[in-house]
């Protein structure tokens, strides 16, 4: 993420206007950010993408013959939403209904990050080898039937 510069004195008020924070109830880890326009306006998702640098793009065609093709913006990995998507709202998105609906998905996410998100945990050296295997920790071999290791 960029320091405070012009754009992140724009951004704000167009993800204020344009954003959408959610949650899914089914699935309580599943939380993103997201900005969806029609694709005549790719350029301002293109600009958030580079500006904030986590995330994806994804395009769709149009529904019907008089809506414009769509674009959209989102942020759904857990540790781009807590090290940059949160941490820039914080400081820059302002007073409105927007910071409001922010700040309950915020301590949603905080909440699921701080008690139930599963973490990749780094190998240690006591970890026994079907672990290291399973978790994919560097140094692992696969044994083939045959008693070889590949």
């Amino acid at each position: 993420m960029r320091p405070a510069t012009e754009p992140a004195r724009f951004l704000p008020g167009f993800i204020a206007a344009e954003g959408c924070f959610t949650r899914a109830r089914a699935d309580p880890g599943h939380h993103a950010f997201s900005v969806g326009l029609g694709a005549v306006d790719a350029g301002s998702i293109e600009f958030l993408l580079a500006f904030l640098g986590v995330g994806f793009v994804s395009r769709s065609a149009r529904r019907a013959a008089h809506y414009d093709d769509e674009i959209t913006f989102q942020v759904r990995k857990l540790a781009h939403l807590v090290g940059v998507v949160v941490p820039f709202m914080d400081a820059h998105l302002p007073p409105s209904h927007k910071r409001t609906q922010y700040e309950a998905w915020r301590a949603d996410l905080l909440d699921y990050w701080e008690h139930r998100a599963r973490r990749r945990r780094p190998c240690s050296v006591e970890a026994g080898d079907r672990r290291r295997r399973r978790t994919g920790c560097a140094g692992a071999t696969s044994t083939s039937a045959s008693g070889s290791s590949g």
